[in-house]
């Protein structure tokens, strides 16, 4: 299904009945990284998810993007479902994305997950994707994605007959290298720092022991300035926590649910 933004057609898949989560994915990736969560939370829950401009099926305008941007496009989305209160889950990039929703409509989030959290890059990591920006842009998605890759799975996945890797590999091949490139200039810019302290739901943050791209470190900020936060790590995992270990991962984020959310009135 598409819906008519000031951003150009989106598109998006709504499942279940219930109280509703709307999943935000990551860079590089689309709305399909929630297919399995989906799959299982639809039968209690109202499931919601999406592709960000430039991604997946979503319309392919001029390639710039910021998150005041994506902020104001997902508020349009949100009274677009009609939604009055909703759970957001953000994967890596999308993080920055639902922190900057909440804390600006704390009334409408009733529940934050945080799948590999970021708050805003270190100088270091922006070099690394000011030069990524240079390749995709010279060279196309090929010359990084195995680099991707390897910091989206842990070894013991990548070196394994399954094909999980194969498929990542493939959505990250399918990207447009302007709107890509476009994504990573946001990221660069992009932090959601101030928004950490406005938050007043509940916060679950979900990581991989073995996450190299967001690291544990990256959780502290998060876990010290929001008073509320908690969080789990998941075991013989990666930054794509969601696909690398799905029963872990949907077994985590449905104690959350039902901690947290069971008796909170959503519609």
């Amino acid at each position: 299904m598409y819906a008519a933004t000031s951003l150009g057609r989106i598109y998006y898949e709504i499942d279940g009945e219930g109280p509703p989560i709307i999943f935000v994915h990551g860079l590089g990736a689309t709305s399909n990284v929630w297919h399995g969560v989906r799959t299982i939370l639809k039968k209690q829950f109202r499931v919601i998810a999406f592709d960000l401009p430039g991604s997946g099926r979503s319309e392919k305008h001029e390639p710039r993007y910021d998150f005041a941007t994506w902020t104001a496009l997902l508020h349009e989305l949100v009274e677009y479902w009609q939604l009055a209160q909703f759970v957001l889950v953000g994967h890596s990039m999308g993080t920055i994305l639902v922190q900057l929703y909440a804390g600006l409509y704390p009334d409408r989030v009733s529940g934050l997950v945080l799948c590999g959290p970021i708050v805003e890059l270190s100088e270091t990591r922006k070099n690394l994707f000011q030069q990524r920006i240079e390749t995709v842009l010279k060279e196309g998605m090929l010359p990084i994605v195995d680099s991707v890759v390897s910091g989206a799975l842990t070894p013991a996945t990548r070196e394994s007959s399954s094909p999980l890797p194969g498929l990542v590999r493939e959505m990250l091949l399918a990207n447009d290298p302007a709107h890509y490139a476009a994504q990573c200039r946001a990221l660069i810019e992009g932090s959601a720092r101030a928004a950490l302290s406005k938050i007043r739901c509940p916060v679950f943050i979900l990581e991989g022991d073995q996450d190299t791209v967001t690291p544990l470190t990256n959780c502290l900020e998060i876990l010290q300035l929001v008073p509320q936060a908690q969080i789990c790590i998941i075991p013989n995992t990666g930054h794509w926590t969601m696909l690398e270990q799905p029963h872990l991962f949907i077994a985590a984020l449905q104690q959350f649910l039902a901690r947290y959310l069971a008796s909170t009135k959503l519609s």
